[in-house]
């Protein structure tokens, strides 16, 4: 099976680096999938759930927030705000987060900021579904 290099990083860091076989990731248009000699290409990164599988066929998954990936001759970068394990997330935290971001979307303020609630609350969702799971079997 072939292999590409993978680094995931987020605002505080490296969350993986490592030879994956397959890779998920989540973009405007739905997901989109990734496998060695993968042509070029630049693209946003959505709050989604993302997935890769290392070369013993484990897969794991990840929430991750908004950013972009780039794949540049075999390497594919991830570049997020947040990446986050399964076992990473705080259920109560996420759920409190999720009622803050409801209520600012109905508070009928500025498109901005209608805007930047969707997205917390897009993101405070899929961690809440995210969590508990700690690693998946294709």
């Amino acid at each position: 099976m072939n292999s590409f290099n993978l680094r995931i990083y987020e605002s505080d860091g490296v969350f993986y680096e490592g030879e994956v076989i397959k890779l998920t990731i989540p973009a405007y248009d739905g997901e989109y999938g990734i496998w060695a000699g993968h042509e070029n290409v630049v693209m946003a990164v959505v709050p989604g759930i993302l997935r890769f599988t290392t070369f013993e066929e484990k897969t794991y998954l990840a929430s991750v927030s908004n950013g972009m990936f780039r794949v540049e001759d075999g390497d594919v970068l991830v570049l997020v705000e947040t990446a986050e394990r399964p076992e990473e997330i705080d259920v109560e935290r996420a759920r409190r987060k999720e009622k803050e971001a409801r209520d600012a979307m109905q508070e009928k303020k500025s498109l901005r900021e209608y805007r930047l609630a969707e997205m917390q609350l897009k993101r405070e969702l899929v961690r809440l579904k995210l969590a508990g799971k700690e690693m998946l079997e294709d």
